[in-house]
């Protein structure tokens, strides 16, 4: 006979472990990113300031999204490196965007957003470093939900078929 309590112990276990593996990654992913949400004016700019070290990572990621893009929007990306050194320029034709940059230098990396477009939009801009092995937490976070949630099911289950049974 299965016995369903350490079942249902195990699995709570197992649900509060990868609840603690997600809130750790996205602890992670956080603390290695800036980000800002502002709305822009017709002709304003945006500027997001994150410093970072090549010895720590030599990835850096920017990324924005524009709520509502439309087609005959004009807002433009640079990411200007610590000697003041535009990196990368570019028009945010899609939504999100997306895109690395080596990270080359120490210092300040500087995301600045444009609006050179005829109304007024909301932005949601984002520089850090890139998170590197972040999948592998992400998945086995999930994963171990997963089969805690999964066991407590199963344990519930058998808990419930044995109240059910007649007592001889």
């Amino acid at each position: 006979m299965i016995k369903p309590k350490p079942i249902i112990i195990t699995s709570g276990i197992l649900i509060l472990i990868g609840i603690a593996i997600t809130a750790y990654q996205s602890q992670t992913t956080s603390e290695n990113l800036s980000n800002q949400q502002k709305t822009l004016g017709v002709g304003t700019q945006m500027t997001i300031t994150k410093g970072m070290d090549p010895n720590n990572n030599q990835k850096g990621v920017y990324a924005i999204q524009v709520t509502d893009l439309k087609n005959d929007d004009n807002v433009k990306a640079i990411v200007i490196d610590p000697s003041g050194t535009t990196i990368i320029t570019k028009s945010v034709t899609k939504n999100p965007i997306q895109e690395m940059f080596k990270i080359t230098s120490s210092g300040n990396y500087t995301l600045q957003i444009e609006n050179q477009g005829n109304r007024e939009i909301q932005i949601l801009g984002i520089i850090g470093y890139y998170p590197e092995g972040i999948e592998l937490a992400d998945i086995s976070g999930f994963i171990v939900l997963l089969i805690g949630l999964s066991g407590l099911a199963v344990g519930m289950m058998y808990l419930i078929k044995n109240r059910v049974k007649p007592q001889s």
